[in-house]
Order: structure tokens, then C-alpha cells, then sequence
């Protein structure tokens, strides 16, 4: 068995190079089942299983790549669990009922990955993946709750689940580390994005390393941004195995690239690398407020920020100068409501509209504005055209005024933003190149510019003093996600901001 650990700097292609393995080894005649591509989420597996199977059209997704998913489904799959069996929404809610407590339901990804959202649950949670006793836990957690209440909920919730013989999504892990045999023995096993990982999916990592031929852990420890959430990048450093670096990156300037190794060097524990940026300058500029950065049109941008609530100012003043965007990955406006406007005044100027496009125009019309007894678009040939004649001739149209007339379903809020929009001269058809994200959130993505707001804030002003490796990731993760040149906002306050 030899485990060889790929160190993938930002934009060196490292699932490429991981991809590139899996190819090798289908040419070499390894069977796809004997395949492990084990990711942090279910889609990045997907993605790597959909790549493969692109390469080699004569394998079936479904039935020869069995062991492209998360570590969690694979310990769902081994322990031959049922859906059923498995920790449901009204569960979690019923023993909330039974402890006392509140709970938001969260899906980490699928049917199977749901958990209880509320401080006792996330600390008890944060317990069981870290591997660490529950009472000392407690005392660190600085939880304005008593012992004997936290104790208590923890108490309620395992007996809740052991007598209804339910698992959760923890139970899963800790269950198929208990019995190893039942683990796939590969030939080849992808660890992806193993910084990310928790000290249990390590012991699963290390279970599945002890059964297979040859392994491959990849990540980036300087990307390590989800301490927080119970993940262990230190577990990734120890773990025994020969070391390679990607050293060539396809997305960072040379300009971020310099900026964004003075941060990394400041990172007390961190496997070293050396790696080249791609053979483009780029620019970094800095500004007193993001209201001074000249956003263009025609590329990518992407606002980030260390929490959701920074967004806002920025989120709002996009609003009021008619900047069409995403936030967290949500629209800023519906994409149905600018294509009603869009075909609304293309249909006044004399073009002719398809028939899903006249059904999504009636959508935001009043029904003052259309005789909706002889309206003919519930059903209809979805191959026709229409011009404005023919919809006021024979489909029950009254009249054709301007599209804030016309359109009376979008309320005033959204045709003040759709006005100022339509001043800037965007196309309304097209998909929002601006982006607004957290830092986290953003992981794994990138944007030909970026700006990135230097404010901590509270919460980050006191993690960047009591641990500030774990702040330095976070904006080495920021500056990289810029291609062309990354726009830099400084803080409001000089004592709540992230030094460069």
C-alpha cells in the first residue's frame, strides 16, 4: 500500500491531475469498481465520476463507478442502511419536543445527511467529529448553558434514537469505523479536498488507506477554512505518505500570487510549497470604500466579505445603481420577471416572441390588461411566434403600453431596480456576471476581478488574536480567487481588519 498526499495550490488543476489517475488506471485496466473517488460533497464526486465517464463513454454511471461519493453515503452503502432508518426531519423535531429544545432542521446534501441545527446539538455534534469527550467539550465551548441541561438533551437524543432504532449522520461514520471488514478493498483510493475533512473522517480515511493498493489524499492546507466546523487540517499534515506539490498554477497573476504568499508565509503550521503563478501580471488595487471600484460588464466579478452581514451595504447600493447580481447564489431578481420585460418590449418594437415567452408575459399581468376567458396559453404550440397584433387581435390583449404599465404583477420595489437597471443599458436576458459571496461561501470559485472587503469585524477580530493562522487561511483563500486583479476594500475600523 503507498499513500501519496498531492498538495494543490490555488488554480493548479489539482482534479485534473486527480482525474488524469483515474484514467490512467481504467487504461491500465483496473476496474472501475475498484475505484474509491471519496469528495467533501456529493456534487464534487458527481462531477469527478460524470469527467470519467466523458473520457470512457463505455462504462455506465450508476452501475461501475459504485464508490464515487461521499464518505458518508459510502458508510451508508456499507452499513446496508435504509432510508428509513435514517434520522428524519420530523425525528429531530419530535425529540426536540421531548428535550425541550428549538431546532432548524439542516440537509448537508442529500436524503441521508440531515442533522439538528441549534447550540446545544452543534456543540454535541462538534464533540462526536472531533473525537473528544463530551464534558470537556462542554467547558471549552463557553455555552451560557448549565451542565445538566446540555447533559440532559445529550441523554434524550441518544435514547430517542436507540429506542426507535434510528441513525444519524454521525452515527453512520462512527458505525463503519467500528467494523473495517465491511469497508470495499480498492485497488485505487482519491481522497478529495482533505483538508476539509474531520478528525472521524479521518479514522474512516484511515481505515479505507489500510485496505487499499495505492491512495492519494489531496487538498491544501492553507485552504483549511472550516476549523470551525469541526474540520482537522493538522490530522492532514501527520498523515504518513510521500508528498507532491502541484506547482503550477492556471489562474493566479503574478501580482496576487506575491501578495497572496506574504499572507501564507505568516501560517505557523502549514506543509511548505513552492508554486509559480501564470504568466499574467494582473493588478491589485486598494480603495477606502467598494463604492470606488469601476465595475465593468464584461467579465466576472466577485464581492466577498468574512460574514453575510458585510454583503449588505454592498447588496444595496448594487440595487440602487441598477447592477444586476447573485448573492450566495440567489438573483438578485428572478430571471423570469427580466425576461417578461425584456419580451414585453421587444413584442412593442414589432419582433415577434415565442409561446413560452407570451405565457411568462401573462404571468405578470394583471388581469385588467387581458380578457383571461379567451386567453389561449395554458396550452398551445410551443413551436409558434407572436407579434403585439396578434395577441391584441386574437388572444384576448387589451393594450400595449410601456412595461411598467403593462407588467403590474412586478411590485414597485422591483420596477424602481429594473428602471435603474434598464438606465445602465444591460441586457436583460443574460445571466449576472457579479457575484457576491462570504469568503467561505466562495471556496473553490473564481472571477476574473475581485474585491474583497478587509473588515473582521467582532467575531474574527477575536479568532484573529486567539488563533490567527485560521484568519490568515481565509484571506489567502479571498485574494486567490482573482484571475485578472483583485480590488481591495479597506477596513472601516483600523482595529477590526485584516492586516496585509
Amino acid at each position: 500500500m503507498k499513500t501519496t498526499k498531492v498538495f494543490g495550490s490555488p488554480g493548479t488543476g489539482k482534479t485534473t491531475f486527480l482525474l488524469n489517475i483515474v484514467e490512467q488506471a481504467l487504461e491500465n485496466n483496473v476496474r472501475s469498481n475498484f475505484i474509491g473517488y471519496f469528495s467533501f460533497t456529493r456534487k464534487a464526486a458527481d462531477e469527478a465520476r460524470d469527467r470519467a465517464i466523458k473520457k470512457f463513454p463505455y462504462l455506465h454511471p450508476k452501475n461501475d463507478f459504485p464508490h464515487f461519493r461521499t464518505l458518508h453515503s459510502l458508510a451508508f452503502r456499507c452499513l446496508n442502511l435504509r432510508t428509513e432508518l435514517i434520522m428524519q426531519e420530523e425525528n429531530f423535531h419530535e425529540f426536540a419536543a421531548e428535550a425541550g429544545i428549538t431546532v432548524t432542521v439542516v440537509n448537508e446534501g442529500d436524503e441521508i445527511s440531515r442533522r439538528a441545527d441549534n447550540p446545544i446539538m452543534n456543540e454535541i455534534h462538534l464533540a462526536r467529529i472531533k473525537g473528544r469527550d463530551l464534558k470537556q467539550h462542554y467547558n471549552e465551548s463557553k455555552l451560557d448553558i448549565e451542565w445538566h441541561h446540555f447533559e440532559f438533551v445529550e441523554r434524550t437524543y441518544r435514547h430517542y434514537k436507540q429506542s426507535r432504532n434510528l441513525v444519524d449522520f454521525t452515527d453512520m461514520l462512527e458505525l463503519v469505523i467500528q467494523q473495517p471488514e465491511l469497508l470495499p478493498e480498492l485497488d485505487l483510493l482519491i481522497i478529495d479536498e482533505a483538508q476539509d475533512l474531520s478528525r472521524l473522517q479521518w479514522d474512516l480515511v484511515k481505515a479505507l488507506v489500510d485496505r487499499c493498493g495505492q491512495a492519494y489524499l489531496a487538498g491544501d492546507d492553507d485552504q483549511a477554512v472550516f476549523a470551525w466546523s469541526g474540520a482537522d487540517v493538522q490530522a492532514f499534515l501527520d498523515f504518513p505518505g510521500d508528498v507532491l506539490v502541484l506547482n503550477q498554477s492556471y489562474r493566479i497573476p503574478a501580482k496576487v500570487h506575491s501578495l497572496a504568499n506574504n499572507i501564507v508565509k505568516r501560517i505557523k503550521h502549514r506543509q511548505p510549497k513552492t508554486w509559480s503563478p501564470r504568466d499574467y501580471e494582473g493588478s491589485i488595487q486598494t480603495y477606502s470604500r467598494f463604492e470606488d471600484v469601476a465595475i465593468t460588464s464584461d467579465d466576472s466579478w466577485l464581492v466577498l466579505a468574512a460574514t453575510n452581514y458585510m454583503l449588505n451595504p454592498v447588496h444595496e447600493v448594487f440595487k440602487a445603481n441598477g447592477i444586476l447580481f447573485e448573492r450566495s447564489g440567489v438573483p438578485s431578481m428572478a430571471l423570469n420577471m427580466l425576461k417578461a420585460v425584456s419580451s414585453w418590449e421587444r413584442l412593442r418594437r414589432g419582433q415577434r416572441v415565442g409561446f413560452e415567452e407570451v405565457k411568462n408575459i401573462f404571468r405578470y399581468m394583471d388581469t385588467g390588461m387581458f380578457d383571461y376567458k379567451n386567453r389561449s396559453f395554458k396550452t398551445g404550440n410551443e413551436s409558434a411566434t407572436y407579434d403585439l397584433q396578434e395577441l391584441l387581435k386574437d388572444h384576448g390583449l387589451y393594450d400595449s403600453p410601456v412595461w411598467h404599465e403593462a407588467l403590474l404583477k412586478i411590485g414597485e420595489e422591483y420596477r424602481i431596480y429594473l428602471t435603474a437597471v434598464l438606465r445602465r443599458g444591460t441586457k436583460l436576458s443574460s445571466v449576472s456576471r457579479i457575484q457576491l459571496s462570504t469568503i467561505h461561501g466562495a471556496k473553490g470559485g473564481e472571477a476574473d476581478h475581485v474585491i474583497l472587503l478587509m473588515d473582521l469585524g467582532p467575531k474574527f477580530t477575536k479568532a484573529y488574536k486567539e488563533n490567527p493562522d485560521d484568519v490568515q487561511r481565509m484571506f489567502y483563500v479571498a485574494v486567490t480567487r482573482a484571475k485578472k486583479s483583485l480590488h481591495l476594500v479597506l477596513p472601516k475600523r483600523a482595529d477590526q481588519g485584516f492586516t496585509l
